[in-house]
């Protein structure tokens, strides 16, 4: 990913007022072109700031939405570990449901991946210098679709057991259904939080990436320093390496 489209729209906007500023105080910064005159090129930050309205909103939404859903995942890994007790409490941890469950089960809370990465420290640090270091295949993080979907599978693993009656109502075959539906809007709202977001930022892109937008103008604003000052200057030097 370029520098430019990694570097937030706040990020953009604040360098480009900070570079107004900049050459607001150089006495030698006079440029024929209206575009980047100080006060011209002040007057469009403003006017660019003027219009993030909607995408802050979309960002702020999209920002607390994720919080939401990473704290519905955190309680989904946590019921996924109260029905394995639960069919270990029923069964014992040596019967085969067990054994059914809990290779879901870690599938969802992420514990191979944990073992996975204990594992290759203990071989690595047994690995004497000049040894040829061991190949490990990768184990990925589950992303929360998978993650869904193998909680999924874990109900209907257990609906499958006569045995599965729990008293405690927040594991019952029902409560857990009904949670899954929850899970699944919350990555539904998300979804639709992402997209709003993106047509917001498309909406005001622009701004910033068209011509006599914000970048454009920051780098004639350069160019006019530099051609004054002197590429070794420190009024040039103040002015690059920063993201427009």
């Amino acid at each position: 990913m370029s520098a430019n489209k990694s570097a937030s729209l706040e990020a953009r906007i604040k360098n480009s007022r900070d570079l107004v500023v900049a050459v607001s105080g150089y006495a030698l910064y006079n440029p024929t072109n209206e575009k980047i005159k100080s006060q011209t090129f002040g007057t469009y930050v403003d006017d660019v700031e003027s219009k993030m309205t909607e995408f802050r909103d979309a960002n702020g939404a999209l920002t607390n939405a994720s919080k939401d859903n990473s704290n519905i995942f955190s309680r989904l890994r946590k019921l996924s570990r109260d029905v394995r007790f639960e069919v270990g409490e029923l069964k014992g941890t040596n019967s085969a449901e067990y054994s059914q469950v809990n290779s879901v089960v870690r599938l969802i809370t992420g514990e191979n991946n944990a073992d996975h990465t204990r594992m290759k420290k203990k071989i690595l640090s047994a690995v004497k210098d000049g040894d040829p270091k061991p190949d490990f295949s990768s184990v990925s993080a589950l992303d929360y679709k998978s993650q869904l979907g193998n909680f999924k599978a874990l109900i209907g693993l257990v609906k499958n057991y006569d045995f599965y009656a729990p008293e405690e109502n927040s594991i019952t075959i029902k409560s857990l259904e009904a949670f899954g539906t929850e899970v699944s809007n919350s990555l539904l709202n998300i979804a639709l939080k992402e997209t709003t977001l993106t047509n917001a930022r498309s909406s005001i892109i622009h701004l910033f990436e068209d011509e006599h937008g914000l970048k454009d103008r920051a780098r004639k604003a350069k160019m006019h320093v530099k051609r004054k000052y002197g590429i070794g200057s420190p009024e040039y030097k103040a002015l690059v390496n920063k993201i427009y």
